[in-house]
């Protein structure tokens, strides 16, 4: 009996290489990977390396290579039984116990598996023949390269029971094909129908490359469904997989983000234009599992939605419902096609240069969430603006993570402060306001709000801020008054002083540090989470550079701006193009 497939990967997404090779060889960090004298030859210079990120071993010295089964089997002389067993007990895991049931379903799993590979093979095969040639020119049609064409393994299934038949004809039982969802039986003629007779097949595949299901696109305007999918069967769970993702997730290596579009033709165009960090969704709403399983190999996932004003509101259902899930280090933003393109229109008309600048526009959850929910605001008076912090504060109650559901409470309302208290403060009168720090807010410029609020994190945590000190050091601040408050808090860290943040607030008090009364009065009176780990900190402090370097970034091109106006020099016009184009935000 082999394990289910399901089972060791996610022994492997639970156990770095790292840990495992770890408690047998000493390893030392060297860039993205650890180095280590071999366990396999007794060498004195190492060779040996592992990557986490990969998931591998590699011996230079020996030429062994492997994955944490591979390591024990091979250095403890292991069965793979027992260092599944071993490492599934390490990783929390119980152990897995084999039934009656398993062995059945793996023989049934085999037989469907090898239904698929010939139907496919079959299909594939089909398309290029000459009685389907316009099916083949249609992709063709569509500047799809024949190499891309093959990769997907893209076919045709003719109409009539020549599939039917031909599968009968090699012993296999309608009831199996049936079970498959290749087929269904015609309840008044008694006979075995493709269920995608007529249409260009679109194979899918699970997580281990194994077919598991099919899509089929009919290019018949009569008919009236365009796109069809596999029903739900045991080996297809729409929910719990992505077309593509198979090959996808491989290119984590060269990127750090996955998109995930709406249909099979845009994920085959985009490959084709050599975007290859792309899968979609299968026809379905996107689930909490497509998005957990997306993250197993990406930590930031940007979804593509049509520019309609269905996809529009089909995006932001799918962002309330996934906003649930949020966890440090991990994103999800949405982007939205210009009006009445799609990615594979996108794509075939402005190439991969034009699709990539449009994936840089993409906007982060909680930006989307409130951009989305501000256009419903009818005017700024105290009951809308209510009513919308209200909505805004049940979508973050549902938050799992209770320091991500703080952290979004506190950006929405700092967003509603910002973006429609501050700009429309000629609309609002003072009876709208909750606070007097509201009122004295609305006089602080963002710069201000920004630098504040990042040396408001520092003084909370300053064990934290120890931790990250070289890091915090190379922030660029603006103000006078946050850099010597950072140049207080690095001297704090570097005398060992162990402090709370009221010792630190002593401390501050007496550096005669000027309007070091204006910080600690914001400090007081703005709400701030009571606690944090670690991977949440330093999220945060990316999160507060990135805006500080934007909010620089627009000054900048402001300047320049009102520079090249009155100085138009191509030095001037160069500078700002440079710094418009720029990709460090």
């Amino acid at each position: 009996m082999k394990y289910p497939k399901s089972y060791l990967e996610e022994i492997r997404q639970r156990l770095k290489v790292s840990d495992v090779v770890g408690s047998t060889v000493k390893l030392t960090k060297r860039g993205k990977e650890f180095v280590g004298l071999s366990p396999f030859t007794n060498e004195k210079t190492p060779s040996f390396t592992v990557n986490d990120e990969k998931g591998f071993y590699h011996c230079f010295s020996s030429g062994e290579h492997g994955g944490i089964f591979d390591f024990l089997t091979k250095i403890e002389k292991l069965t793979f039984g027992d260092a599944v067993r071993r490492l599934a007990s390490k990783a929390g895991m119980s152990e897995y116990k084999f039934s009656k049931l398993d062995v059945e379903t793996e023989k049934k799993v085999k037989r469907s598996e090898k239904i698929f590979q010939l139907f496919f093979n079959y299909c594939h095969k089909n398309i290029f023949t000459e009685e389907n040639k316009n099916h083949l020119d249609y992709l063709l049609n569509r500047s799809l390269k024949k190499a891309t064409i093959e990769n997907f393994q893209l076919g045709f299934c003719d109409d009539g029971s020549r599939a039917s038949n031909h599968f009968l004809k090699l012993g296999y039982h309608e009831k199996e094909l049936i079970e498959t969802g290749l087929f269904y039986l015609h309840e008044q003629k008694n006979i075995l129908i493709p269920r995608f007779k007529n249409r260009i097949i679109f194979p899918i595949k699970n997580l281990f490359g194994e077919f598991i299901g099919c899509g089929g696109r009919t290019v018949l305007s009569s008919v009236p469904a365009k796109y069809i999918n596999s029903p739900e069967t045991i080996f297809f769970k729409k929910g719990n997989n992505l077309y593509n993702f198979n090959n996808a997730k491989s290119e984590n290596k060269n990127t750090d983000y996955l998109l995930i579009v709406e249909g099979y033709m845009d994920v085959v165009s985009l490959y084709n234009h050599d975007i290859k960090n792309v899968c979609a969704s299968l026809g379905t709403a996107i689930t909490d599992n497509q998005i957990n399983l997306a993250w197993r190999n990406f930590k930031n996932i940007i979804i593509c939605f049509d520019g309609d004003k269905s996809g529009f509101a089909a995006a932001y259902r799918a962002a309330e419902k996934l906003i649930k899930i949020s966890k440090a280090n991990h994103t999800v933003s949405f982007m939205i096609m210009p009006q009445g393109l799609d990615p594979d229109d996108y794509v075939g008309k402005f190439g991969k240069d034009g699709f990539t600048s449009l994936v840089k526009k993409k906007k982060d959850i909680t930006e989307f969430v409130f951009e989305y929910a501000t256009k419903q605001l009818q005017d700024y008076s105290a009951s809308s603006l209510a009513d919308l912090e209200k909505r805004l504060m049940d979508i973050a109650d549902t938050i799992e993570d209770v320091i991500i559901k703080k952290y979004y409470k506190g950006f929405f309302k700092n967003k509603i402060f910002e973006n429609l208290i501050k700009k429309n403060k000629n609309k609002l009168n003072k009876f709208q306001l909750s606070s007097k720090f509201d009122i004295d807010r609305l006089e602080m410029s963002e710069l201000e709000v920004k630098e504040f609020s990042l040396c408001q994190l520092l003084i909370k945590f300053p064990e934290m801020s120890e931790k990250n000190i070289e890091r915090i050091s190379e922030i660029d601040l603006s103000l006078e008054l946050t850099k010597k408050i950072r140049t207080a808090l690095l001297d704090i860290s570097l005398n060992g002083d162990n402090c709370n943040y009221e010792k630190i607030k002593e401390i501050l008090l007496g550096a005669n540090i000027q309007n070091i009364d204006t910080f600690l009065k914001f400090v007081d009176a703005n709400s701030f989470m009571t606690n944090v780990d670690s991977d949440t900190f330093v999220s945060l402090i990316e999160d507060y550079e990135l805006q500080l370097k934007k909010i620089q970034k627009d000054k900048k091109i402001e300047e320049l701006e009102k520079s090249f106006s009155s100085n138009m020099s191509e030095q001037a016009l160069n500078e700002l193009i440079s710094l418009k184009n720029s990709n460090n935000l």
